[in-house]
């Protein structure tokens, strides 16, 4: 088989797709289909359904998802509703210039897409589904009456050799706080100042949630703290629920000198950097302050954020995170903040919402909860597992299949609530940094992971054929 899931992801990455902008990228799908004389169905929220049949075997499910976490460097000039990401190959693996790669979940994409367009025989029903890094609209949506295949193949994971078996729910949490800014400063005592972290790590609130990199809107309230007397004007940090936030910056009046300030931070930098070499913090002078609210009221805000469960909060006999909460964005101005909850069981659930809602009420914040995606279990022995284990090519990986709980959200938990006894398996090449600038997915693993992906093609259709002769 010509492999070519490459040329597809460049071609994929030319064309702007964050969540809920992905018409684009849904007329790319439909073209292929169309120019491959393919069926497709295309429906009104941009998920595209191809199907290619030349045996008549049972059908078996490819699934990814086709938006993208947009992310980028402070001083990257980039709009990702119009620009194309520029994709830089370094020492093995393919990143993007300052910019999310959207390898999650692109290069799943091109990888069914490669599949769709060799010679394999095969019977297959390629689902690319959207907005799953928000709110999973799409697979909400998706019409699986239009299915015939009970098992399904998901291509959007992080790590190469692994078969993820079972997934987490996620809550997307907006707490709405009720902070009055009024126009009391006495500009001959106080001065406006504006201090932003730069340069944490960041990451996927579930993948990274426990490598310990950082919580920028946490780290900025910690030198809030030291400074003692302010008066918040504003204090934004993150930008999704469920990306962990490496930037921050705060803006507040205060009649404690700059030179005092800077010391303050000059030690806070001193100390992230021993964690997080990049880290960067920045002080400068304001003109103006249009509103700020109360000093209780600042330090009661800033309070309230150090004091945030931010973290893992249950880990499993193996040691795997199976509920956490991500402070993902703050706010101050506009009174809110979004969070993103997950968990693989359903006790660690409740009783993490109860916490989260007993914050809120000694807070005397409001909290709501917009949606919530379900987790996903497969039978880990059943036929879908096996055939994976046994298809695994061995001389590439040269070790075990590894099975795994991960603590992320997908959207195949919509498929199996909706398809009963419908066998789920998640697999992919190595992607690290998801989420963030640094993204970056390695080359051979692309390879390794598309010869697992066609022998375990090669071998479900054959067994079939077997057994329909038997």
């Amino acid at each position: 088989m010509i492999d070519n899931t490459i040329q597809f992801f460049k071609e994929i990455a030319k064309i702007p797709r964050e969540s809920g902008n992905e018409e684009k990228i849904a007329d790319y799908l439909c073209d292929f289909a169309q120019n491959r004389k393919l069926e497709y169905v295309r429906d009104e929220w941009n998920n595209v359904l191809i199907r290619k049949k030349n045996i008549n075997r049972p059908a078996i499910i490819l699934q990814a998802h086709t938006d993208m976490v947009c992310e980028k460097i402070p001083e990257k000039d980039f709009n990702f509703k119009t620009d194309s990401i520029k994709i830089v190959e370094e020492n093995g693996y393919l990143r993007a210039d300052g910019t999310t790669l959207g390898a999650d979940n692109g290069i799943g994409v091109a990888q069914i897409l490669n599949i769709l367009d060799s010679d394999i025989p095969c019977n297959i029903e390629a689902i690319l589904t959207t907005s799953e890094e928000t709110s999973m609209i799409g697979a909400i949506n998706f019409d699986v009456t239009q299915l015939k295949g009970k098992q399904l193949l998901n291509l959007d994971g992080f790590e190469e050799n692994t078969i993820i078996v079972e997934s987490a729910c996620f809550y997307d949490i907006v707490i709405k706080s009720n902070y009055e800014f009024k126009k009391k400063i006495d500009k001959e005592k106080e001065q406006f100042y504006q201090i932003e972290i730069i340069g944490l790590p960041g990451g996927h609130s579930g993948f990274e949630i426990d490598k310990n990199r950082g919580n920028s809107c946490i780290e900025i309230a910690k030198i809030l703290k030291n400074i003692r007397n302010y008066k918040l004007s504003n204090l934004i940090g993150g930008t999704k629920f469920n990306v962990i936030p490496s930037s921050a910056f705060v803006q507040f009046s205060t009649n404690i000198s700059f030179n005092a300030i800077q010391k303050t931070c000059n030690k806070t930098e001193q100390e992230l950097r021993a964690k997080y070499p990049d880290a960067e913090i920045k002080l400068k002078l304001l003109n103006n302050i249009d509103e700020v609210i109360g000093e209780k009221e600042s330090k009661e805000f800033i309070q309230a954020i150090l004091e945030f469960p931010h973290g893992v909060l249950y880990k499993n006999e193996k040691n795997e995170v199976t509920t956490s909460i991500n402070l993902g964005v703050v706010n101050l101005k506009e009174n809110e903040i979004k969070v993103g909850m997950r968990s693989s069981r359903k006790k660690e659930e409740v009783t993490t919402l109860s916490i989260i809602k007993k914050y809120c009420k000694n807070k005397n914040f409001q909290i709501n909860l917009l949606g919530s995606q379900p987790g996903f279990e497969s039978d880990k022995d059943g036929s879908l597992i096996n055939e994976l284990i046994k298809t695994q090519p061995t001389k590439l990986f040269k070790e075990p299949v590894k099975l795994k709980a991960m603590h992320i959200a997908v959207e195949v938990g919509f498929f199996q609530e909706k398809i009963p006894g419908l066998q789920i398996a998640i697999i992919s090449p190595n992607i690290q940094g998801a989420h963030t600038a640094n993204e970056k997915v390695e080359i051979s693993s692309i390879y390794k992971t598309n010869e697992w992906i066609y022998n375990f093609l090669k071998s479900y259709f054959s067994e079939h054929k077997k057994k329909s002769r038997t």
